[in-house]
């Protein structure tokens, strides 16, 4: 064998050994710890929980207590909350237990009161919205003003007096009166001794939330 066949063969060798090393390379995976890591993940905080541990209803005037829980998301650092929109306009940091307390004033504004809040991480995130709910109820059940029919002014010295609860009250110089009793039906009757006498009565039915209601009495037809 002459030099000029040993060169060939051995460029022949050398080509198919560098073929199998590319094609070795292209087959071999890289290792994981090579691979391209994607972006960490955004889950946004876990949806608040909303209580009242003082109870969920106030009377009309007053105030009530209101917390919120993370729920045992420990990203959370406060809690955003409204009440009776989703405006979400007052803030409350959380303590180290995840929980937040606030007291509102609840207003004059009676009867069920939504209230709206999501719980906020170190980044900004917010968590779904909650939804609970207190009650206010009116100081009063019913209040009204008597009027006289033959002057159309307001009525003093007219008894009134609401049935079947049996109580009574006087009117003073602007006519007004008022009750606080449970919900349900009741006779609102009024009666003016004169002269000239006059009476007046009216069925009403009266819920949590208070009621308005102006009693006319008229001239007493045995007068």
């Amino acid at each position: 064998m002459d030099a000029r066949t040993r060169l060939t063969r051995r460029g022949v060798a050398a080509l198919a050994a560098s073929l199998a090393l590319a094609a070795g390379s292209m087959l071999v995976a890289p290792p994981a710890s090579a691979a391209v890591r994607g972006p960490s993940g955004t889950k946004a905080p876990l949806q608040p929980a909303i209580s009242f541990p003082g109870g969920d209803s106030a009377a009309e005037g007053g105030q009530i207590a209101i917390t919120f829980a993370a729920n045992g998301d420990t990203r959370v650092t406060k809690f955003r909350y409204s009440v009776d929109n989703t405006h979400l306009d007052g803030e409350v940091q959380a303590a180290s237990d995840g929980t937040a307390s606030v007291t509102i004033d609840v207003g004059s504004v009676t009867g069920e009161r939504p209230v709206y809040a999501v719980a906020v991480d170190r980044r900004g995130r917010l968590s779904p919205m909650t939804q609970g709910s207190f009650t206010v109820s009116a100081i009063w059940s019913l209040q009204g003003q008597a009027f006289d029919t033959t002057t159309w002014l307001p009525l003093e010295g007219a008894t009134i007096r609401l049935e079947p609860a049996g109580i009574e009250v006087v009117t003073g110089p602007d006519g007004a009166f008022q009750f606080v009793v449970d919900p349900g039906l009741y006779n609102l009757i009024g009666t003016y001794a004169g002269p000239p006498s006059l009476y007046g009565s009216q069925q009403v039915e009266l819920d949590n939330q208070g009621m308005r209601f102006d009693l006319y009495l008229f001239p007493d037809s045995g007068s």
